[in-house]
């Protein structure tokens, strides 16, 4: 197997573990309900190890790819996102790290849309550990019931449930506000920014549909260019 072969298999495996986290996401509420919070605990543990999987992988055989980035946030926002409606339907709370993940949402495309670049930074990533390990112990919680241990301590967590997952959102909500906070600097950034540009190019400007999705697998451009905003790949003129 030559070393493009190898790398092209790369990719795709890189990509189908991140496309399994997405699949994987829309899936959860059916899990949800016919298997309960105990099988959603492990189900979605393992969703979030995918993470780190195909982000350790893109970085070690350097096979990172601009379409990896967009599936691999695009799976993080969902996946985050049914969660939080899963949890929120039991407690109320968990409706508000929806909302703002909503808003990320929103702020990231705004900034896209006017040239910036949101890639993560420290916060961003101390918000995806907390509200991973969080989201897990919340599911573990829920599921202590139906496990009939009978223990002082399991009894406990059992009665105070309620309280804990509520503390649980609180702190989710706290890192998620800041989180929030940081994309809304980027936005103002790139509005501010002359460099940064509104998309308003003519047509005749946007590349073809073939170049966009060679570029959007390959592995050289996106090491050339992943510092720039998303929206600039799609037109061959860039001010």
């Amino acid at each position: 197997m030559n070393n493009k072969v190898l790398k092209w298999f790369l990719i795709v495996i890189v990509n189908l573990i991140t496309s399994i986290r997405l699949i994987g996401a829309f899936s959860l509420p059916f899990i949800y309900y016919y298997k309960g919070a105990s099988v959603v605990a492990i189900y979605i543990l393992v969703l979030f190890l995918t993470d780190a999987i195909d982000g350790f992988l893109a970085r070690t055989f350097k096979v990172s790819t601009f379409f990896g980035s967009l599936m691999d946030a695009m799976s993080d926002k969902v996946l985050n996102m049914i969660a939080f409606v899963i949890l929120g339907f039991e407690y109320n709370l968990m409706f508000a790290p929806l909302i703002i993940e909503i808003a990320i949402l929103y702020t990231s495309y705004s900034t896209y849309r006017y040239g910036g670049n949101v890639r993560t930074h420290t916060i961003g990533r101390i918000k995806t550990i907390i509200l991973d390990v969080l989201v897990i112990i919340s599911f573990i919680l829920m599921s202590l019931p139906k496990l009939n241990i009978q223990s002082r301590f399991i009894m406990s967590l059992i009665s105070n449930t309620t309280l804990i997952i509520d503390i649980f959102a609180m702190v989710i909500i706290a890192f998620c506000l800041l989180a929030l906070f940081d994309y809304m600097k980027k936005y103002n950034l790139a509005r501010q920014n002359p460099k940064c540009m509104d998309i308003k190019y003519e047509e005749k400007n946007r590349k073809k549909v073939k170049q966009i999705i060679k570029e959007l697998f390959d592995t050289k451009y996106y090491e050339k260019h992943r510092t720039e905003s998303i929206m600039k790949q799609l037109y061959l003129n860039k001010k």
